[in-house]
C-alpha cells in the first residue's frame, strides 16, 4: 500500500561570507547665532564655552549700528537638541537663526 520513499538530500552551495561592514552615522549641525556686541572675540569665547572646542565658527555679519554679530557655527557628532540646549544654557541673549542637521553615514569594516 504505502511504498517507502527516498529523500533526496540537497546541499546548499557554500558561500564565502566576508565580514559585514557596519554603517556608522554621525550628525553635523549648522546653526546661525546672533550675539550682542561688536567684538567677534567675545562672541567666539562664549560659543566655545557653551559648545566646547569641537566646532567651527565663521563670522557672517558684524552690525555695528545695532551692536550684534552673527556667526555660523558647525558642530560634529551632536544632535540639534544637544546644540540648542547648550546654547540656551550658556548664552543669555543669543538669537538662534537657521538650523540645519545633516546625517553623515560611512561604512566601517567590522
Amino acid at each position: 500500500m504505502h511504498e517507502p520513499s527516498t529523500t533526496l538530500e540537497r546541499h546548499a552551495p557554500r558561500v564565502l561570507r566576508t565580514p559585514a561592514a557596519r554603517q556608522l552615522s554621525s550628525s553635523f549641525v549648522t546653526i546661525d547665532i546672533t550675539v550682542p556686541g561688536t567684538s567677534s572675540s567675545v562672541g567666539r569665547r562664549a560659543l566655545h564655552t557653551a559648545l566646547g572646542t569641537d566646532l567651527r565658527l565663521y563670522v557672517m555679519t558684524i552690525d555695528k549700528r545695532h551692536e550684534r554679530i552673527t556667526f555660523r557655527v558647525e558642530v560634529m557628532s551632536r544632535s540639534v537638541d544637544d546644540v540648542i540646549a547648550a546654547l540656551t544654557g550658556g548664552l543669555e541673549r543669543a538669537t538662534i537663526g537657521r538650523v540645519r542637521a545633516t546625517a553623515i553615514k560611512r561604512l566601517q569594516d567590522a
